[in-house]
C-alpha cells in the first residue's frame, strides 16, 4: 500500500517503468458502499487519486452480460449477451470492441466461467486465460497478467477477479461479513497489478460489472435475480485524474467504460435502463416466465423510477419523466436462450 501511494505521488515527475498501458480492472459482484478505505484499500487509494463516478450504473445483474457492456459500449438488449454464457447467450458479431479499436496488443486474464470465452468475450485478444469452469483465485490472473505485459511496448490488459461473488467463504459469522471478507480478498489480490499499473502511467478503468443483494430484500445474497438498486449502482472510476476532477456525479452506465478507456469524459445520461438477471417469485413477486425472460426492465432518472415484470406490468415510484416510461418500453424482450450449461451453472451458485 505504502510502495503504492509512493508511486501515486511521484508518477507526474519520474519516468515511467516501461511504455504505457490501457487497463480494464473489474471485480464481480462489488457493492458500491464496499468500494471504500475498511474494504478494498489499494483500490480505494488509487480511486483517491482519480476520479470516481458516483452515479454509476449497470445493465444486469450477469457477469457475461455486463461485461460485454464494458468492452463494446453496447447495452445487452444491442450486443446480443442478454444473459451469462452458461444460459446459452453470446455476444453478435458487431462493432469493434475497445482494444479493438485501441489498436494495441490485448490480453485478458478472468477468473471465473461466465467471464471466460464462452459467448464471444475473447475475440481481439493476443492472449486470453480463464478457467475452463467454476472459477479461480484472482491472484492467479493478476500473475499471469504481470508475466504477459510486455516491457517494451504500450498494450491493453483487462483483467478480472471473482472473489466477491457467492458462496462466500470469507471468514465472519454471516454473509455479510463473509462478503466484505472477500471484496478485502480481491483488493488484496490486485494490489500488486495496481502497483505495476500506476507504475507504467497509461490508464486504468475500475470498474464492478454488477454488485449484490445482502439484506436489502428477502431472497438475499442473489444478485441475478434482482433489479435492486444494491446490484445495479455500482463503483467506477478511473485514474489518472479525468479533466482535474476528483469526483463527477453524472448519471452514466457500463457503456460508457469504452469512453473512459480512450481517456474522454462520457456525457451524463438523463435515463438509465438496467435489467434483472433471471425472474425468481420469491425474489421479484409475480415476475413470470421464471428463467431470463420474465426479469424487471428499470429505468431511472433524477426524479423517479419505472419498472417493467413480466406477469405484474408497469410499476412507478417518485416522478419519472416520460422519457423513463419510453426507455423501459423500448427494450425487446429476451429471446429464449441456447442450450442452457446446468452444470456450470449450478457449480457457480446460480442454480440450486
Amino acid at each position: 500500500m505504502l510502495l503504492l501511494l509512493a508511486m501515486l505521488a511521484c508518477t507526474g515527475g519520474s519516468a515511467p517503468a516501461g511504455p504505457p498501458v490501457v487497463a480494464l480492472v473489474t471485480v464481480d459482484t462489488w457493492r458500491l458502499d464496499h468500494l471504500s478505505a475498511a474494504h478494498s484499500p489499494h483500490l480505494w487509494a488509487l480511486a483517491e487519486q482519480g476520479t470516481r463516478f458516483t452515479d454509476a450504473w449497470s445493465p444486469v445483474g450477469l457477469t457475461t452480460a455486463a461485461h460485454a457492456t464494458m468492452l463494446t459500449g453496447a447495452q445487452p438488449w444491442e450486443h446480443g449477451a442478454r444473459a451469462n454464457n452458461h444460459h446459452g447467450y453470446a455476444l453478435i458479431d458487431g462493432p469493434p470492441r475497445i482494444h479493438e479499436r485501441l489498436g494495441l496488443r490485448a490480453g485478458a486474464f478472468v477468473s471465473a466461467f461466465p467471464a471466460g470465452p464462452e459467448g464471444g468475450l475473447d475475440r481481439g485478444f493476443e492472449r486470453f486465460s480463464g478457467p475452463e469452469s467454476g472459477e479461480r483465485p484472482g491472484a492467479v490472473a493478476v500473475a499471469e497478467a504481470l508475466a504477459w505485459l510486455p516491457a517494451d511496448a504500450s498494450a491493453f490488459v483487462w483483467v478480472h477477479v471473482y472473489e466477491p461473488h457467492g458462496p462466500y467463504e470469507g471468514v465472519g459469522a454471516t454473509d455479510v461479513a463473509r462478503y466484505g471478507e472477500e471484496v478485502r480478498r480481491a483488493d488484496a489480490a490486485l494490489a500488486p497489478l495496481l502497483d505495476a499499473l500506476v507504475a507504467r502511467g497509461g490508464r486504468i478503468v475500475v470498474a464492478a460489472d454488477h454488485g449484490e443483494v445482502l439484506t436489502e430484500e428477502g431472497c438475499g445474497y442473489q444478485h441475478a435475480r434482482s433489479s435492486h438498486e444494491a446490484v445495479l449502482h455500482v463503483p467506477l472510476f478511473t485514474w489518472p485524474r479525468l479533466d482535474g476532477q476528483a469526483v463527477i456525479d453524472d448519471r452514466v452506465t457500463l457503456a460508457d467504460v469504452p469512453t473512459l478507456l480512450e481517456g474522454r469524459r462520457p456525457a451524463a445520461r438523463p435515463v438509465v435502463v438496467g435489467e434483472s438477471g433471471e425472474c425468481d417469485p420469491g425474489c421479484a413477486p409475480g415476475c413470470a416466465p421464471s428463467g431470463v425472460q420474465g426479469r424487471d426492465t428499470v429505468g431511472r432518472d433524477g426524479a423517479g423510477l419505472v419498472r417493467r415484470r413480466p406477469g405484474v406490468g408497469r410499476t412507478e415510484e417518485g416522478h419519472p419523466s416520460e422519457a423513463v416510461r419510453a426507455a423501459v418500453d423500448a427494450v425487446p424482450p429476451v429471446p429464449l436462450p441456447g442450450a442452457t450449461n446446468t452444470a456450470e451453472a449450478k457449480a457457480l451458485g446460480y442454480l440450486e
